[in-house]
């Protein structure tokens, strides 16, 4: 399956989605390289602080150039609210 565009895109895929996938279709959309590590750390901090429930992932989705360790994922609900708090990431 070919990576999502979007986030919206991811929506219509499935209601949850981990955050590795989700940061993937931000930088899609923003035209940013996802494989900034300090960058998804910091986005993961947003989310948190944002009040977005982040549910551990036992499953942790190969990505390729982030880092020699694959960073940690969560499983998140792919709602209205939290889309807008997603897209309020700053770049």
């Amino acid at each position: 399956m070919p990576r999502a565009k979007s986030v919206e895109e991811l929506r219509h895929t499935l209601l949850f989605n981990n955050t590795l996938e989700i940061w993937m279709a931000l930088c899609a959309e923003r035209g940013k390289d996802y494989r900034d590590l300090d960058s998804y750390l910091r986005f993961l901090d947003h989310l948190s602080k944002s009040g977005v429930k982040l549910d551990a992932s036992v499953v942790c989705p190969p990505i390729k150039g982030i880092s020699d360790k694959p960073p940690k994922a969560y499983n998140i609900k792919l709602d209205q609210g939290n889309i807008e708090k997603i897209k309020s990431f700053p770049s």
